[in-house]
């Protein structure tokens, strides 16, 4: 394939539509980095992990079972067991010869519990761990000392219990099997921080229970010294520093938003059975990463998102998500900006209600405004891993290379598996999921799983300041990539060549890819 400036070559996709023809199956790509090398059939498929001394990959999600994939001949690789556990798995983390898995409750407010064990041919229980509410991502440190838990808190469904999130810790002195049977457990919380200056600087505070009951840890990516961890909190579009050996959290930065007036921020933003990726001057999105990873270049660290965007939706009580007609009807809409053809446009279009023009930081004048957020802005983005800056954002790529390789599948919603394409242009497009990063030969990859309409696109970020899309990977028969785990070369069981293994969470299927 040419390769040509994707800003030029993808540009003539927009403002079309196609007649009710025959769908074409796929796989569709954009370059050639990623290769697929065979796909297992599983059970779960979400979240996997590998441990290189005995080429196995643990994989789970969303049930009470661990399943171990043998995968010492990559080409032909097949899942060995299934072990069951005491709750439904929500991660699984590997350091050399222990596996660790966070359990949730049926009611996942409650706290649930890690269990550590050693696997050898089998997986040897060493230690169970109740820990905090709703226990999401779990992370050994690369020293393996320490487990990190990023306890979200999530409320009850009827908001009467609102736990605390914060980082817990479940740590040794020694990263040995014996040790594990009795590791020490903490929780790094966020009340020593000045939350009103959070709230000013544009953290989110959704909830009715006040903010510090409102933060709720994501997931984390973790230092390769093991000194220092990122966690996103999704919800509340921002991000927080921890100290490992301190035990404590830093500090918290909001991850702010994409402009969708801006060249190379389009979007499509309305689901009519059309590809109409165009500016909207009125339009922010809220980054809202769900998935994060870390790299260092020289002495400075970077951190990448996945932003794929939180409403708070799926409770009766409460909930963040607003139209822009309730939005006017209360009088917080811009009407010179807000006008009748841009009401009528959008009509469908989920936005935040939070967002406010009468206090905090984006006051007006007349206390109205000329603008709305999205959740989630369909992009990848780099940041500043000490000061939360942001270096660099995908803007509008995925959209354009989906027009461009894979329109009848462009904003599809894959969680159905119906190819109804511009299903999701009025409610968070493809979805960002994850992003893992991995080094091929000289050069530095970010790969990132687009949940909604599948795929796995790949950036070169050896220059992190000015990263580069060089793949775009879409199987429609692989859907809801969730968890994105990459093998390097010099641990790879396919001698000198990396892998990356896909967890589909929608279509329950593990793919390993080469990576050229």
């Amino acid at each position: 394939m040419n390769k040509v400036l994707l800003s030029a070559s993808l540009l003539l996709c927009a403002g079309f539509c196609f007649a009710k023809n025959a769908v074409p199956a796929g796989p569709f790509q954009w370059g050639h980095t990623l290769a697929p090398l065979t796909t297992i059939k599983m059970s779960t498929a979400e979240i996997s992990a590998y441990m290189p001394a005995k080429k196995k990959l643990f994989v789970v999600g969303d049930a009470n079972v661990v399943e171990v994939v043998d995968l010492s001949n990559p080409g032909v690789a097949k899942k060995i067991s299934e072990t069951s556990i005491l709750g439904n798995a929500s991660s699984v983390t590997v350091h050399d010869d222990l596996v660790a898995v966070s359990m949730l409750e049926v009611e996942e407010w409650r706290d649930g519990q890690v269990q550590v064990m050693r696997y050898t041919d089998s997986l040897e229980v060493l230690g169970v761990y109740r820990v905090c509410s709703q226990p999401d991502m779990i992370k050994f440190t690369p020293d393996g000392k320490n487990l990190l838990v990023a306890c979200e808190g999530s409320p009850s469904s009827d908001f009467a219990v609102d736990s605390e999130g914060g980082v817990g810790f479940l740590s040794v002195a020694k990263a040995d099997a014996e040790s594990w049977k009795t590791a020490e457990f903490t929780v790094a919380g966020f009340d020593h921080l000045d939350t009103n200056a959070l709230k000013k600087a544009g953290v989110r505070s959704p909830g009715n229970q006040g903010f510090l009951r409102s933060l709720e840890p994501e997931y984390i990516t973790v230092s390769d010294d093991s000194k220092l961890a990122w966690v996103s909190l999704q919800e509340n579009n921002a991000m927080a520093i921890i100290d490992v050996p301190a035990k404590k959290i830093k500090k918290v930065f909001p991850l702010g938003f994409v402009d969708h007036s801006r060249n190379g921020f389009s979007l499509d933003a309305v689901s009519d059975g059309e590809i109409n990726i165009k500016n909207y001057y009125p339009l922010r999105g809220l980054r809202q990463p769900d998935g994060i990873a870390t790299f260092k270049a020289g002495d400075r660290h970077f951190v990448l998102t996945a932003n794929e965007g939180a409403p708070v939706n799926d409770y009766s009580v409460w909930t963040d998500v607003t139209n822009l007609a309730t939005l006017k009807e209360q009088g917080r809409l811009d009407e010179t900006v807000f006008t009748e053809p841009i009401m009528k446009e959008l009509k469908d279009l989920s936005v935040s209600s939070l967002e406010r023009c009468d206090e905090g930081k984006y006051r007006t004048n007349n206390g109205k405004c000329p603008y709305a957020y999205t959740f989630g802005s369909r992009s990848m983005s780099v940041f500043d891993g000490e000061t939360g800056k942001v270096i660099w954002d995908s803007g509008e790529m995925f959209e354009r290379v989906l027009a461009k390789i894979a329109p009848e599948y462009f904003n599809w919603n894959s969680k159905k598996g119906k190819v109804k394409m511009d299903k999701r242009s009025g409610d968070k497009g493809c979805e960002p999921e994850n992003v893992t990063v991995g080094e091929v030969g000289n050069r530095r990859y970010a790969f990132v799983g687009l949940e909604r309409t599948s795929g796995i696109a790949v950036f070169d970020i050896t220059e992190p300041v000015a990263p580069k899309l060089v793949d775009f990977y879409l199987d429609p028969l692989d859907r809801g990539p969730e968890g994105v785990l990459f093998i390097p070369a010099e641990k790879s069981p396919m001698a000198g060549q990396a892998l990356l293994v896909v967890g589909y969470e929608y279509s329950k299927t593990l793919t390993i890819y080469t990576i050229k």
